[in-house]
């Protein structure tokens, strides 16, 4: 998926996946599974992978 495509607000609740939530935050996954099991980002959990709407990584990325 494109950084353009992720930045794009119409898909606002998109699920993304554990590689593009990575890429939007320009973090590694370590990281982001430290703030998701700090309950900093919300993460759905669907079966073995986890699942990030994007509203939430820009909720996060903006501090609110």
């Amino acid at each position: 998926m494109s950084r353009r495509t992720l930045l794009d607000d119409k898909d606002a609740d998109k699920a993304l996946t554990t590689e593009d939530a990575c890429h939007f935050l320009s973090i590694s996954r370590q990281t982001l599974y430290k703030l998701v099991k700090s309950k900093r980002i919300p993460g759905r959990k669907v079966g073995e992978n986890y699942r990030f709407l994007k509203s939430d990584l820009i909720r996060y990325f903006k501090g609110e």
